[in-house]
């Protein structure tokens, strides 16, 4: 598949770019549940994470107006189950950024099979919302399957740890099979005591000697035109 983008510029991210990207996993958040929690501190974790490295593991894409559009990032903490995370501005979908960072994500992702263990599966895992049909239809058209689905769940509690009584949020996640929660219709629920959204696991096997199609070059460069 071609990638045509105009007036965009792809790179990593900086850690200035904390803010703007947390703005980002927000908005989309709220396109897809209506709702969002999400914190620079949350983010900020993610991108100290053992053996994560924001120069090679992490990608933005800039408009030529300085406007942070897309997301994507990577991590493995044992080379074999590779996740993945990829968000897209709702006002930006459609233009082909999401393929794009798929595509960076990928071949960065394959770099892992040098470093995994012989003869072990290696997989690329990435959980997008339960209502957000445009990503799910990329990954499938990507090669990508889906095998489980799983509940976030933020409890609202009014005591903390160390027995003082005060306003806490509590956060797990639920997994399961596909055919497991099947029957669940809502990909999110709110009462006054919990939050659940329900997410979609994808996979793909990665394979050693597996190439990009071969109309598209990375590292790719992205600039304003």
């Amino acid at each position: 598949m071609a990638i045509l983008l105009q007036n965009l510029l792809a790179r990593a991210p900086r850690l200035n770019d904390l803010s703007d990207v947390t703005r980002l996993l927000i908005a989309c958040d709220i396109i897809e549940d209506g709702m969002s929690d999400y914190t620079e501190e949350e983010l900020l974790a993610d991108w100290q994470r053992p053996a994560f490295n924001l120069d090679t593991d992490a990608w933005v894409i800039i408009t030529n107006r300085g406007q942070l559009v897309g997301f994507a990032d990577l991590w493995s903490s044992d080379y074999t189950q590779v996740n993945m995370r990829i968000r897209v501005h709702p006002e930006f979908l459609g233009r082909g950024i999401g393929t794009l960072l798929l595509r960076f994500a990928e071949h960065r992702s394959r770099q892992y099979l040098r470093k995994a263990p012989a003869g072990v599966r290696v997989v690329l895992h990435s959980a997008v919302s339960s209502g957000n049909q445009g990503a799910k239809d990329l990954l499938e058209h990507e090669g990508y399957t889906p095998v489980r689905q799983f509940w976030r769940m933020m409890i609202d509690a009014d005591e903390s740890a160390d027995g003082s009584y005060q306003p806490v949020k509590l956060k797990f996640d639920l997994y399961a099979e596909m055919q497991q929660l099947a029957a669940l219709a809502q990909p999110h629920r709110r009462t006054g005591i919990y939050i659940a959204r329900q997410y979609d696991i994808y996979e793909k096997e990665l394979r050693a000697g597996e190439v990009l199609p071969a109309n598209v070059e990375l590292p790719i460069q992205l600039v304003s035109s």
